[in-house]
C-alpha cells in the first residue's frame, strides 16, 4: 500500500472513530469518555489497529475494550464506506500504553526539582 494512502486511511479511521462515539453512534454504555489517539493499518490493508485511552480504572479499562471490540463491525462498515475502500479492515482496539507512557515521561520533566534545603 502507498504509504500516503496508508496514512490518510489512519488518519480518517481516528477521526470517524472520535466521531462515532462523540456522536452517540455507538449505544454500549460501556463505550463513553475514550480518547482515540492513532491508527495503525498492516501492509494488506485486511487488519486496523486503533489506540484508544480513558481515564478509568484497569478494572474498567477492560470493559472500554471489550466495548469497542464488540462495535467494531460497526466501525468498519461506516469507515469502508466512508473512504470507499474495497475491503473493510479488520478493526482491533487496543490500549495506548506508549500515550500514558509519553505523558507521565513529560509531566517527570517539567517538575520543578524540590531542593532539600
Amino acid at each position: 500500500m502507498n504509504p500516503i494512502r496508508r496514512k490518510k486511511i489512519e488518519a480518517e479511521a481516528v477521526r470517524t472513530v472520535a466521531m462515532m462515539i462523540l456522536s452517540g453512534k455507538i449505544k454500549d454504555p460501556r463505550v463513553h469518555m475514550i480518547s482515540v489517539h492513532r491508527a495503525e493499518i498492516s501492509e494488506d490493508g485486511k487488519n486496523m489497529r486503533i489506540f484508544v485511552t480513558a481515564i478509568c480504572t484497569p478494572k474498567k479499562q477492560i470493559k472500554v475494550l471489550a466495548g469497542l471490540n464488540s462495535a467494531a463491525g460497526v466501525f468498519q462498515t461506516t469507515l469502508s464506506g466512508k473512504l470507499s475502500l474495497r475491503i473493510a479492515p479488520r478493526i482491533q482496539f487496543l490500549w495506548d500504553e506508549e500515550y500514558i507512557q509519553s505523558l507521565d515521561e513529560s509531566l517527570r520533566l517539567t517538575r520543578k526539582p524540590t531542593n532539600p534545603d
